[in-house]
């Protein structure tokens, strides 16, 4: 009894699909289009989520601070003219003198919502260089909710 060592041949591959891979060009075109369609999302949602949210401010002198050369207490008005509750998260002011030459600058950030047509008064802290006679208040609301 002679045995033979029998040899096997490698089997070729069962005919199928190849798996489609997307390079270079196309690849790079398809990430540029999914990347402005996320920004494009983003932008609107953050948009409509702001609807309806404007707010008004002014600020009064209320004189120097006690022992200060240069702080000034402040008081902030801001009215929600808007149609939804919130509130700005910043109110900034630029502070002028009798001659309207811009002497200081101050800032007062919200905690509490307020109220469509409501007015909320909030204290603060500026700094000029000489005391102020009034100012002009530009308020930023990022909050989304």
């Amino acid at each position: 009894m002679s045995s033979s060592p029998s040899t096997t041949q490698p089997q070729p591959p069962p005919p199928g699909r190849r798996k489609r891979e997307i390079l270079g060009g196309t690849g790079l075109i398809v990430m540029v289009v999914a990347i402005l369609i996320f920004t494009a999302v983003a932008i609107t949602i953050e948009l409509a989520s702001n609807q309806g949210k404007t707010f008004r401010a002014t600020v009064s002198v209320l004189g120097p601070v006690a022992g200060s050369q240069n702080q000034v207490r402040l008081m902030f008005r801001v009215t929600n003219a808007g149609s939804r509750a919130g509130r700005p998260d910043k109110c900034e002011a630029v502070l002028f003198n009798v001659s309207g030459d811009r002497v200081g600058v101050g800032a007062v950030s919200l905690k509490d919502p307020i109220q469509p047509g409501a007015t909320h008064d909030e204290p603060g802290i500026g700094t000029a260089a000489e005391l102020p006679i009034n100012g002009t208040v530009h308020c930023r609301a990022l909050d989304p909710g």
